[in-house]
């Protein structure tokens, strides 16, 4: 079985300004592993294993909304540099609404708190001096219209994330 998360999939744009952020980083001496920019996404719950047909139960997001680009961040021992986005009341209301839906369906997923962000890179190292607040995020923002399904596969190079369903 694939392992499969619900997201949202940042616009052509939005994944643009992600990619130069990612180049900011690296040019003040940041390292990691890098996520491709094709596999930036914004995980609203990770399922796990499970069989394809989950993309059933993707709830529509009711009305358009926005989000914007904020600055990066490390999780605390997570390991994880990542990028946020604005506080958002109705991105929130659309994570819970995607975990009610996955649990009506009796689909299992991760139960940590949603935290809005998207991974930038696994296992980052920043150097002494380097203050990630201090770093100038570009200007993005994208309207939401959709979730989508998503799974995620072992590749030579590393890991691909393929979107095999969308939600209104």
């Amino acid at each position: 079985m694939p392992r499969l998360f619900v997201a949202l999939e940042p616009s052509p744009d939005f994944r643009a300004a992600l990619s130069h952020l990612q180049d900011r980083l690296r040019a003040m001496g940041v390292t990691g592993r890098w996520l491709a920019p094709s596999n930036l996404h914004m995980t609203l719950a990770f399922i796990g294993s499970w069989p394809e047909d989950a993309a059933d139960h993707l709830p529509p997001v009711r009305v358009p909304f926005r989000i914007i680009l904020a600055g990066p961040g490390i999780f605390p021992g997570a390991k994880v540099l990542w990028a946020g986005v604005e506080p958002s009341r109705d991105l929130t209301t659309l994570a819970k609404e995607v975990r009610k839906k996955l649990d009506l369906a009796g689909i299992p997923y991760d139960r940590q708190a949603f935290y809005p962000h998207i991974t930038l890179a696994r296992k980052p190292f920043v150097p002494d001096g380097v203050r990630l607040s201090s770093v100038e995020t570009p200007p993005a923002e994208m309207t939401v219209r959709e979730v989508c399904l998503y799974k995620s596969e072992h590749l030579e190079n590393g890991m691909a994330y393929t979107v095999i369903g969308r939600g209104g």
